[in-house]
């Protein structure tokens, strides 16, 4: 049953160009701070969702608490190549059969492209966030003003608004303040931010668990993740991973997987040295004839 909601959209821009530690990089450092910019919203109001080149919140409440969330993350991303859009509209539930749970429909998708269409340091929101907005905070949707028209590549048009910037200069002096400091505790937390927004996202990782004898290095998509034993399972994320294990005494073990939200597998393996091949059977000779053979064998050929 489709849930009217308000979506808030952040893309990396040029996700797919960069390398990929770049990449890890980045993503890191926007997952700290969508947890800093959500922790007004109470955790019963809100969805973080795990896109490829960015993440999305939805608001199930109110529009106006979706445009602070907006308000903030914009003031704490001044730094970052992040483009922020918005929407008002049904969002779903559905299941993927890699990725498990998780959200689709018109609200998530139009908040997706005006994220792409977005330039750093504005965000953007649909006609339908505004309309949504004036009908509980018309205060709030006069801060907004009309920011053009954009035509997406299946030759839909959207009305864009945008935070208007006259209005409200003490307000967006008070969150470029909190944003210099929630970039300063973004760079402090790091990397160390990936695990709390993990717990907040919408597609849980599988479980990967190993029973190797006698053991060897257990490498995924080509990276080293450690020795088994100690080390006995493994957290990935869902879809297409190679698997090896390496022992220097034997040949190695070599898997693809795909894998889905949530699922737990086992991979079980024995070392064994390669059996060598049985040798075939060699035919036995014949006997050597005695001369007594070649005479009666000689009387049969004359009749005798």
């Amino acid at each position: 049953m489709p849930t009217l909601a308000s979506v808030i959209v952040l893309k990396i821009q040029s996700f797919s160009s960069r390398a990929v530690a770049e990449q890890t990089q980045l993503k890191a450092r926007m997952e700290a701070l969508v947890t800093l910019a959500i922790e007004p919203l109470p955790a019963d109001g809100r969805i973080v969702l795990d896109l490829p080149d960015g993440l999305a919140v939805v608001v199930l409440d109110n529009p106006r608490d979706a445009l602070e969330l907006a308000e903030r993350a914009q003031a704490a991303a001044a730094a970052l190549p992040i483009g922020i859009g918005g929407n008002h509209g049904p969002v779903t539930p559905a299941t993927d059969a890699l990725r498990g749970g998780g959200l689709t429909g018109d609200g998530l998708a139009t908040g997706m492209i005006l994220a792409g269409a977005a330039q750093p340091g504005r965000f953007l929101l649909s006609r339908a966030f505004y309309e949504a907005l004036r009908a509980v905070a018309p205060s709030r949707a006069q801060a907004l003003g009309a920011a053009g028209v954009f035509t997406d590549r299946n030759v839909r048009t959207h009305e864009l608004f945008a935070l208007d910037p006259q209005a409200a200069p003490a307000r967006r002096r008070r969150l470029m303040a909190a944003g210099t400091l929630a970039v300063i505790g973004i760079l402090g937390l790091g990397f160390a931010a990936r695990s709390v927004v993990q717990a907040l996202l919408v597609v849980p990782p599988a479980i990967v668990k190993f029973a190797i004898k006698p053991g060897g290095e257990i490498y995924v998509d080509g990276i080293l993740k450690g020795n088994t034993p100690p080390l006995t399972s493994l957290e990935l994320k869902p879809g297409p991973h190679s698997i090896e294990v390496r022992n220097t005494t034997f040949p190695p073990l070599r898997l693809e997987i795909n894998l889905a939200s949530a699922e737990e597998t086992t991979i079980k393996h024995t070392f064994e040295r390669p059996r060598a091949p049985a040798r075939a059977a060699r035919k036995p000779e014949p006997a050597e004839k005695s001369v007594g053979d070649h005479f009666r064998e000689l009387g049969r050929k004359m009749g005798f």
